[in-house]
């Protein structure tokens, strides 16, 4: 069995943490989807539990490393060597001119017409090995998930919960006897 954790907003941490060491425990696989790693510096993974930055797959793709050279990087590195010396200040203000006026605008550009390449790579990260259980974690997660599910075209659909606990697999170890009861129902 393999649970893929969708914790793009690093909201739920601690418990993330601990649902995922479950899920080595039950003896399944379990994979973490972030955002980015710094949220998750302080925390330790159990062994067996693979972490997938989002961010650092972005950079490996390689429109937003042509965008990033051609915008950021090229233009950095020669207001940087002009500037050395009394055009310090001079070079660090048009730097700073040339990235609020024309790069950022043009990254915004290209963002709207490339579209969100998170959904892309969370689509991807959930198709090796193919997720039975789909947790999204946190509400910055929610669209990536729907999107996911809404893209499947597999014939079996993951099972999708808020928490591992809920999912209905191993039901010794689940917080409520229904998969579907609703915290906070009171019918």
């Amino acid at each position: 069995m393999h649970v893929l954790f969708l914790s793009v907003g690093a909201v739920r941490r601690r418990a993330v943490v601990a649902e995922s060491a479950q899920v080595v425990a039950d003896g399944g696989t379990a994979t973490v989807v972030v955002d980015r790693m710094a949220p998750w510096s302080r925390e330790t993974f159990a062994a067996g539990v693979r972490v997938v930055e989002l961010a650092a797959l972005q950079r490996r793709m390689p429109a937003q490393r042509i965008e990033q050279a051609v915008l950021f990087k090229a233009p950095r590195k020669i207001l940087r060597t002009v500037g050395r010396g009394p055009l310090r200040g001079v070079s660090k203000r048009a730097e700073r001119a040339y990235q609020t006026r024309f790069a950022d605008r043009a990254h915004r550009a290209f963002l709207r017409l490339r579209g969100d390449t998170r959904a892309k790579l969370i689509a991807r990260v959930g198709a090796q090995p193919r997720a039975d259980v789909l947790v999204v974690t946190d509400p910055v997660a929610m669209p990536y998930a729907a999107r996911l599910i809404g893209g499947s075209a597999a014939p079996a659909i993951p099972r999708v919960c808020f928490s591992y606990d809920y999912a209905g697999l191993t039901p010794e170890g689940q917080y409520r006897p229904d998969p579907d009861f609703v915290q906070g129902d009171n019918q």
